[in-house]
């Protein structure tokens, strides 16, 4: 390819790099900020909608209509992720942030009076999703085309504002709460920073993606993604590591809580700051470890995180296994999509599309699975459905029954990154084996040329 004269591929000349990474960035803070808002409103929710009438499953509804937002996000990421090119990066992303912003108000509209209250919920939770899937398979591809020589580094950068914007939510949280205005307004917080990279990315010209910059067709684009056995192993592995991450966050206000006697998502918002701080390395260690190495690691240090969850009775404890759960997390999602784009560059869009899609799928299958596991979990724990009922919210008793059933969704959530460390190893190890090959090569031919 074509370098101008600064070093940049000539797709890139004339185009305001940094000031669309900020917007890119600024937009992925949105995703995290909202996430965290709808985390510590989904106690909330909970009780105003779910608790009174459906005390049994209030857990696998609240799980529901978490879980829908992962859903759409997967659904519109299968299907944007190939049309992105035709449809225009700057376009997509202009009106992806504004269906985002319909619906968090939709979800906002719903009130428990309403004989629609489930619907909006659920509805409004799908509209988001649909909507920050179309972001991701609409900046995933623009920042490793901006970047096309570090693209582990910049996504894991990119996926920092995610985390950054769970850290910032939870001051914003605590300042609804202290002014007692609700979980209504929390969630609209979101419209601020949405409209300032509305206007950054206001009559900015976008690129082509690496895809199209390297003239690869659209059918080429399939052809060398669908036709890869490698590429579904990288769809099994996603399943699990995107699972790993945000189901047990996911849950974390409504059970960890009762744990280790602090509120819940300030443990989430300490995870995050864990993430900013590792991903501003993943340079470093990409340089030593590859992206296979960066990803067992990850999946190692989850699992032990995880583990140490379950068993925590202290803040100490928590917080110690939240370190370490958040440590392996922080890198598992934006390497994941860099390692696919590095493996299966001519997959482009549709690559890294398929591969968020098939991680937030796992998040919405097994987000309702693991409510009911906790609804079964507290039920055991308490003797029985009546015996359940009985328990007065608040009391010991209970506190006991949900800091067991707490324990249970830790427990089992730390067998998922248990299962790829195994594949990650072989891919480590499959990795360092073809780059000394290379390396021999290499040498082996300056050697004869020399002679």
């Amino acid at each position: 390819m074509q370098k101008t004269p600064a070093g940049l591929p000539a797709y890139l000349q004339g185009i305001p790099v940094t000031r669309i990474f900020i917007a890119a960035f600024i937009t992925q803070f949105c995703m995290g900020f909202e996430v965290l808002l709808r985390l510590n409103a989904a106690s909330s929710i909970k009780h105003d909608f779910f608790d009174a009438t459906n005390p049994l499953t209030s857990g696998a509804m609240i799980g529901e209509v978490l879980g829908v937002l992962f859903l759409g996000f997967a659904i519109a990421n299968f299907f944007m992720a190939p049309l992105v090119d035709a449809i225009g990066l700057r376009r997509t992303h202009v009106l992806s942030i504004l269906v985002y912003l319909v619906g968090t108000f939709t979800v906002t509209s719903a009130s428990p009076e309403s004989p629609w209250a489930y619907q909006l919920l659920w509805g409004g939770s799908l509209l988001q999703g649909l909507a920050w899937g179309s972001i991701e398979a609409a900046l995933n591809p623009l920042v490793v085309s901006i970047y096309p020589t570090r693209k582990v580094h910049r996504l894991n950068l990119f996926h920092a504002a995610f985390a950054l914007g769970m850290l910032v939510a939870a001051p914003a949280c605590v300042m609804v709460e202290k002014l007692a205005l609700g979980w209504k307004p929390q969630l609209v917080l979101v419209a601020i920073p949405a409209t300032l990279a509305l206007v950054m990315i206001a009559q900015v010209k976008y690129p082509p993606s690496e895809r199209v910059a390297q003239g690869v067709s659209f059918s080429g684009m399939f052809r060398h993604t669908l036709t890869r056995p490698a590429f579904y192993l990288f769809l099994c592995a996603m399943f699990l590591t995107s699972a790993t991450e945000l189901v047990p966050s996911s849950w974390i206000d409504l059970t960890l809580t009762r744990i280790v006697g602090i509120q819940g998502f300030w443990l989430v918002a300490f995870i995050y700051t864990v993430q900013i701080v590792v991903r501003l390395f993943t340079g470093v260690m990409y340089r030593h470890i590859g992206s296979s190495g960066i990803l067992f690691f990850g999946c190692l240090f989850s699992f032990v995180g995880l583990a140490l969850l379950s068993q925590a009775t202290s803040p100490g404890s928590g917080l110690f296994a939240a370190l370490l759960f958040g440590m392996g997390t922080s890198v598992l999602w934006p390497t994941m999509l860099a390692s696919t784009s590095e493996r299966f560059p001519q997959g482009g869009s549709l690559a890294i599309g398929i591969t968020a899609s098939a991680g937030m799928l796992s998040t919405y299958v097994l987000m309702p699975a693991f409510g009911k596991l906790f609804d079964q979990a507290k039920i055991a724990s308490a003797g029985g459905s009546a015996a359940f009922e009985a328990l007065k919210e608040g009391t010991a008793a209970h506190n006991q029954v949900m800091v067991d059933a707490a324990g249970s969704i830790f427990h089992t959530a730390s067998f998922l990154p248990l299962v790829v460390v195994v594949f990650f190893a072989g891919a480590w190890l499959y990795d360092h084996r073809r780059k000394r090959s290379a390396s021999a090569r290499v040498t082996f031919a300056s050697g004869q040329a020399e002679t």
